[in-house]
């Protein structure tokens, strides 16, 4: 697969940039227009998330692949999808973007039968990237519920505490008797 990587080591800007720009068109036309014009990390987080991670992610892929550093990259972009409130198929819809990216960047060259192969393992780690976006997507979203559910435990207590039906130490003062 040397061959493979070389190619897209070579190509990797346009590739980076081509998926990037994929990516971006997951999203509505006004924010995918932000996030094109404005990669600044303070202005705009979501698009310097995505960047960030589409550079690691193909870095990662192209070098040694190191598990954990691409677990990372793969959260980069998922964790910002998992709150925007992406269905599950579109969060992780982002990762065989990267395939179609490769692929148009690439065209002429995969025309190589042997390059072809190559492309066809890289393929499956990427179908694995996907398959690691799915699981981060789930633990993302558990958390998200089960802070909305401390939250909403916390706002019951509140209303509780003000009706005077709990206990509070503070206060000193009993709930009122049931009749």
């Amino acid at each position: 697969m040397e061959k493979i990587k070389e190619l897209i080591n070579e190509n990797r800007a346009d590739i980076e940039e081509r998926w990037y720009e994929l990516i971006l068109e997951t999203y509505p036309p006004e924010a995918a227009a932000f996030f094109r014009k404005n990669k600044d990390q303070f202005e705009n987080p979501v698009g310097a998330k995505i960047s960030t991670g589409v550079i690691g992610i193909l870095e990662e892929l192209v070098g040694k692949v190191d598990e954990q550093k691409i677990a990372e990259y793969i959260d980069e972009i998922i964790r910002i999808r998992a709150v925007q409130e992406f269905t599950p198929s579109q969060a992780v819809k982002v990762f065989p973007l990267l395939k179609r990216a490769i692929r148009e960047v690439l065209e002429k060259e995969l025309e190589d039968k042997g390059l072809l192969q190559e492309f066809l393992q890289l393929e499956d780690q990427i179908d694995e990237i996907t398959l690691k976006g799915f699981e981060i997507y789930q633990q993302c979203r558990e958390r998200l519920y089960h802070l909305k559910v401390e939250e909403w435990k916390s706002r019951m207590y509140m209303l509780l505490r003000r009706a005077k039906m709990v206990y509070d130490e503070r206060e000193g003062s009993l709930p009122p008797q049931q009749i």
